[in-house]
């Protein structure tokens, strides 16, 4: 009976929500957008607190504009000498807002409020992807104490507080707060809303001068620092948008298919074939999971048709990969990051050590160009090298939870879970050469989706959005 009454009045304090999610969401990034224009420092703490206040009173509608705020996440917050990403800042203002409302609750309600917190920490602990995340942090933690080389420990220590810590305390906290569906349709709005805007500034900006000529074409990168990252972004959000608008449905949803169109045509301009391939893989699995076989068709014949378009508009972009190109540099890169793992094969060198191993050590003089680079350009390898052979061990375990969701998606048919399933085969795709998860945005983007497919799993009703 007391865990019973414990229960009952946790679930009260968090739907007790007197502002709609929509507002709450722009408000708090109201308040971190005006952090760019660097106000003194008493304006600075007047914004942090409203964007504390806001997560206190309606914490989902903070953690809903995190998604948005991948947009800009290369884009920094001054706060005078140092810099956050607007995606932390948010982060951190949601994680003031609860801790105040679990204050409150305790005072209001004593030992059952902690009871109802520590029940639902462990049910979120220990079922859905929740072990993998509790895994990751462990290897994560574990990775620090086997750096390679040690003087360079402060930036595995900054890129696991990136791409670790912070990414994983945001999918629990979307898990414990996104229970409502219409804030998971809220969020999911402002990731691939916001994802076009991106890409539309973007071209806007090439078509103004702005772009990295390279190669026969103008590549653009809009708020990112070059078009590949750009590309990483977008690749995620056509398959996931597309599924918010032909999933499962008999009436296509123009508003899912119409952001689509902006992120496709902003991806289209990266010129990134790793993202071109992402995206075809990641929107061939929505097709064919939702139950639009001929749309999978047309989307393989399209792409033959795209192909050769773009063979024809930048043939010397495309097919230098197989004449000298970016292929042959990552096949010599590959080819040092087994080396690399030779000598470091249970360990691997440590989060964010790549450089500093390859560079002096392992590049090969036809890679000497791209002596700079700070990872392997295959996800396999970079985690066998960021997280040693542990890291293998918990993106398989990753794997295994997944496919036991997909059948779960596509009988409930939740366009969210498959827009979400869509995003992560881009993701992996691309991530078979490039960077798949080791990026703030990637990382974030990464447990964003993972733990809608959680949540939508677990849902019950209807899917509307």
């Amino acid at each position: 009976m007391k865990a019973t009454r414990a229960s009952e009045l946790g679930q009260a304090a968090e739907r007790r929500y007197p502002v709609p999610s929509w507002g709450a969401s722009a408000v708090a990034a109201l308040a971190v957008a005006g952090l760019y224009a660097k106000p003194p420092m008493p304006v600075v703490a007047a914004l942090l607190s409203v964007a504390v206040g806001v997560a206190a009173i309606h914490p989902p509608g903070v953690l809903a504009s995190i998604a948005a705020a991948l947009a800009l996440i290369d884009v920094p917050v001054p706060f005078g000498a140092l810099r956050f990403n607007p995606a932390e800042v948010l982060l951190v203002a949601a994680l003031g807002g609860i801790a105040l409302r679990a204050g409150f609750a305790l005072l209001r309600s004593g030992i059952p409020a902690v009871r109802y917190a520590m029940g639902r920490a462990r049910t979120l602990a220990l079922t859905g992807f929740g072990p993998v995340a509790i895994a990751l942090l462990v290897v994560g933690t574990l990775s620090l104490f086997t750096v390679a080389d040690p003087s360079h420990r402060a930036e595995s220590l900054r890129e696991y507080r990136w791409v670790i810590l912070e990414p994983v305390v945001f999918a629990f906290l979307l898990r414990w707060y996104l229970t409502d569906r219409s804030d998971r349709w809220l969020t999911a709005w402002l990731y691939a809303g916001a994802a076009a805007l991106a890409a539309m500034y973007a071209v806007v900006a090439g078509l103004g001068g702005s772009g990295l000529a390279v190669e026969g074409v103008v590549r653009i990168s809009g708020t990112y620092p070059h078009p590949n990252a750009l590309g990483l972004y977008l690749e995620r959000v056509v398959p996931f948008a597309v599924a918010l608008g032909i999933a499962f449905r008999s009436r296509l949803d123009l508003r899912g298919l119409a952001l689509a169109a902006l992120c496709a045509a902003g991806l289209l301009l990266t010129f990134s074939r790793g993202a071109y391939l992402g995206a075809g893989a990641g929107l061939l699995v929505v097709a064919w999971l939702a139950g639009r076989r001929r749309m999978a068709g047309a989307l393989v014949l399209g792409a033959v048709v795209l192909g050769g378009a773009l063979v024809l508009v930048a043939g010397e972009r495309l097919l230098s990969l197989f004449s000298g190109g970016s292929g042959s540099l990552r096949l010599a890169i590959w080819q040092s990051s087994l080396a690399m793992i030779r000598d470091h094969p249970i360990t691997g060198v440590g989060l964010d050590q790549f450089l500093y191993q390859y560079a002096p050590r392992y590049v090969s003089p036809e890679a000497w160009p791209e002596r700079f680079t700070s990872h392997p350009h295959n996800i396999v390898l970079d985690l066998w090298l960021r997280l040693g052979i542990m890291g293998l061990g918990v993106a398989a375990a990753y794997a295994v939870v997944l496919v036991r969701r997909v059948h779960r998606i596509v009988g409930q048919q939740s366009r969210l879970g498959l827009g979400a399933l869509g995003a992560l085969v881009a993701g992996a795709t691309h991530g078979l050469v490039d960077n798949g998860y080791f990026l703030p945005g990637l990382a974030l983007a990464f447990w964003l989706v993972t733990a809608i497919i959680d949540l939508e799993v677990g849902r019950t009703g209807g899917d509307t959005g």
